[in-house]
C-alpha cells in the first residue's frame, strides 16, 4: 500500500512550501509528491524545485500555459502511481500523522470492499491561525446513525459508514459535496474509471467527481478526526467566487444537474424531476437567500435569474422562488429608505 499526495498549484508561492512540508514530514512517508504547476507568475516553480532538490520523491511538472483549475488537478492526477490518491491543494496543510491514520483505516476494511473516504479538517487563516472545525456533524447528509461503533472502536474515534447508493441518493437531493477536496483519499484504479475530475467543469471539479466515483464503491467513509488543515484567505477560489461573484460556479451546477446519467439516477432511486427540484431549491434558490441576507441583491438576482432561465416551471411551482422575488423587491427599497431616513 502506498501513496500518491497530489498537488495541482497557482501562484501559491507564500503557502506552497508550508504545503510541501507538511508533506515530506509525515510519520507514513508518501511514495510520491507529484505538483503541476499552471503557469504561474509568481515565484512558486522556484520554491517547489527548492524543495524537488532535496526529497528525490518529489516531481513538478510545469505547464507551459494555464488549462484552468480543473484541467491542472487532472494533469497532476494523471502522474500518480501509487495505490491510493491524495489531491492536496497548494496552501493547504497535512497533520504529520495523516497517512498512519490512514494506512491503518484501509487495513481494517476488507480488500474486496470498494470505497472512498476523508476526513475531518480544521479551517485555518492565511497566517495559519485556527478558524474552525469542519466535521460530518455539521453536514445534512452525515448523521450520527452512520457512525459505525466497530470501527470506532477499533480506531479511536468516531468512524461513518454509509452505503454508496445511500449517499448518493443524499447528495442528489440535497445537492452537497459528501467529501472535502483536500483529504478525500481515493484508489488509482477507481480515479482512472470514471475518467478523473475534470468533465469540462470550470469551478466545482471535486463534486461532480465524487458524485461519480460514488457509482464504483460499496461504502463511503468519514473520520472524524481533524487531520488536514483547509487555508481560507482573500485568493482561495471560494473566498474569490464571493469576491469577484463570478458565475462559474453556478454553471457547474448546472451541468452536474443534467449530465446526470440514468443509471446514476437508478442507483439513487431518483428521477429527473427530483434532480431538478432539488438543484434549484437546494443550490440556486438556497444560495439566492443567503445574499439576500448579506445585502448582496444584485448577486442574489443574477442567481435567481439563471435558475427561472435553466428550469422555468420547476421555479414556477416553488412557493421559495414567490418569497425570493418579493424579497429581492423589497429589501433593496427597504434600505434606500433606511439610508434616506438617516441622512
Amino acid at each position: 500500500m502506498n501513496f500518491s499526495i497530489c498537488i495541482p498549484n497557482f501562484n501559491y508561492e507564500q503557502y506552497v512550501g508550508l504545503t510541501l512540508e507538511s508533506v515530506v514530514k509525515q510519520t507514513l512517508p508518501p511514495f510520491e509528491i507529484l505538483v503541476t504547476d499552471n503557469a504561474s507568475t509568481d515565484k512558486s516553480a522556484e520554491v517547489i524545485k527548492s524543495y524537488a532538490e532535496k526529497h528525490t520523491n518529489i516531481t513538478l511538472k510545469v505547464n507551459s500555459t494555464n488549462i484552468g483549475f480543473a484541467g491542472n488537478v487532472d494533469e497532476v492526477g494523471r502522474m500518480a502511481s501509487g495505490d491510493w490518491m491524495i489531491m492536496l491543494s497548494s496552501d493547504d496543510v497535512m497533520k504529520k500523522d495523516a497517512l498512519t491514520v490512514y494506512k491503518k483505516f484501509i487495513q481494517l476494511i476488507p480488500n474486496t470492499e470498494q470505497f472512498v473516504f476523508c476526513s475531518t479538517f480544521e479551517k485555518i487563516d492565511s497566517n495559519g491561525k485556527f478558524i474552525e472545525y469542519i466535521s460530518p456533524s455539521q453536514s445534512s447528509i452525515w448523521f450520527r446513525s452512520d457512525i459505525d461503533p466497530e470501527l470506532s472502536m477499533q480506531m479511536g474515534f468516531d468512524i461513518y459508514k454509509v452505503s454508496a447508493p445511500e449517499m448518493l441518493k443524499r447528495c442528489l437531493t440535497r445537492f452537497l459535496n459528501p467529501f472535502n477536496f483536500a483529504s478525500t483519499c481515493y484508489k488509482k484504479t477507481t480515479y482512472e474509471k470514471v475518467g478523473g475530475y475534470g468533465g469540462g467543469r470550470l469551478y466545482n471539479p471535486d463534486k461532480w467527481f465524487h458524485w461519480k466515483i460514488m457509482m464504483e464503491l460499496d461504502y463511503v467513509y468519514y473520520i472524524d478526526i481533524p487531520l488536514f488543515q483547509y487555508r481560507w484567505h482573500q485568493n482561495n477560489q471560494v473566498s474569490q467566487q464571493q469576491q469577484n461573484q463570478i458565475l462559474k460556479y453556478w454553471l457547474d451546477e448546472y451541468r452536474n444537474c443534467f449530465e446526470i446519467s440514468k443509471q446514476m439516477l437508478v442507483k439513487a432511486g431518483l428521477n429527473e424531476h427530483n434532480i431538478m427540484r432539488s438543484c434549484i431549491r437546494h443550490s440556486f434558490l438556497a444560495y439566492s437567500f443567503k445574499f439576500i441576507k448579506e445585502y448582496q441583491y444584485l448577486m442574489a438576482f443574477r442567481i435567481c435569474l439563471m435558475a427561472f432561465s435553466i428550469y422555468p416551471m420547476v421555479c414556477i411551482r416553488a412557493l421559495k422562488f414567490y418569497l425570493l422575488l418579493l424579497l429581492l423587491l423589497m429589501g433593496p427599497i427597504g434600505s434606500l429608505m433606511a439610508n434616506l431616513v438617516k441622512k
